[in-house]
């Protein structure tokens, strides 16, 4: 449903107690100066960076420039980063901190039209209508919600983060993003809205 869900990345964010996530070793040799493991690590974490910017901000332009200048600041605090923790829950972190700093006095968080938001697929007919069902029920739900509560609902549910990882991402307690979640659900239920 989302390309983040099915990303290399994504999937090592499920077992982060059991195995190192399977980015470990890439880290690793970016960290030791290795040009073609950080490109890597970029190809591997660039669409779910803009997609999460492009979703909180809804600014496309903005969104490319928001999704670079994370990963600048990223590689160069990279050292700081144990590889063997999922590097998608600190590149959340530094790209809402980055969006939240270039939106500083301005509207920070915009309704994008429908078609900017769709993913184009190609594909057949029944899953270009899953995308747009989908795509629908994110915009109804930026509608609704506030900011955060939308920030914490795409990041549990689109992103597929953990409650805890949306904690750490967003700078949340985990019962704050439990009370996040719980009351955005309320809020569309109340607007008679379905989302899950």
């Amino acid at each position: 449903m989302f390309s983040a869900a099915s990303s290399p990345a994504a999937r090592g964010m499920q077992d982060t107690d059991t195995a190192p996530p399977p980015e470990a070793e890439l880290v690793r040799e970016a960290q030791a100066g290795s040009e073609s493991a950080a490109r890597e690590l970029v190809r591997l974490f660039n669409r779910p960076i803009y997609n999460y910017v492009v979703r909180m901000t809804g600014q496309v332009q903005d969104a490319e420039d928001i999704t670079q200048d994370t990963f600048v600041k990223a590689f160069r605090a990279l050292h700081k980063v144990d590889p063997d923790r999922p590097l998608i829950n600190w590149l959340f972190t530094i790209a809402r901190r980055t969006a939240l700093n270039h939106f500083r006095g301005q509207k920070q968080w915009v309704e994008l039209p429908e078609e900017t938001l769709g993913d184009g697929a190609d594909g057949p007919r029944r899953e270009a209508d899953l995308h747009e069902r989908v795509d629908n029920l994110w915009a109804k739900a930026r509608r609704v919600l506030n900011g955060r509560e939308y920030e914490a609902l795409w990041l549990r549910f689109g992103e597929e983060l953990s409650t805890a990882e949306t904690a750490a991402a967003t700078g949340q307690t985990v019962p704050g993003i439990k009370t996040l979640i719980f009351r955005a659900r309320q809020r569309l239920l109340a607007a008679k809205e379905s989302f899950l």
